[in-house]
């Protein structure tokens, strides 16, 4: 996925009128492709994160019976944001 993804955006990228290249092509799609990989990786471990969240709190989640797919969006969505990372 990361190679296709790369392939697309540099090819956007081209096509756009606006937008020149100044650097050799090769240069710019492994950019591309080290800039994605590592917003999975960060993304990864915010969910790993996330996961030890609700370990941690599994029995205030059982006693208040709450939707644990919610509470993992919610938990998900703060520790991004106190990282600093966009979903």
């Amino acid at each position: 996925k990361i190679e296709y993804l790369a392939d697309r955006l540099l090819t956007l990228m081209q096509e756009n009128s606006q937008i020149h290249l100044t650097s050799n092509v090769d240069t710019v799609w492994k950019t591309i492709a080290d800039t994605i990989f590592a917003n999975m990786r960060e993304e990864e471990e915010i969910d790993a994160e996330v996961d030890e969240l609700i370990v941690k709190h599994k029995g205030e989640i059982q006693v208040m019976e709450m939707d644990v797919g919610e509470l993992r969006r919610k938990f998900k969505r703060e520790v991004a944001r106190k990282r600093g990372f966009t979903l």
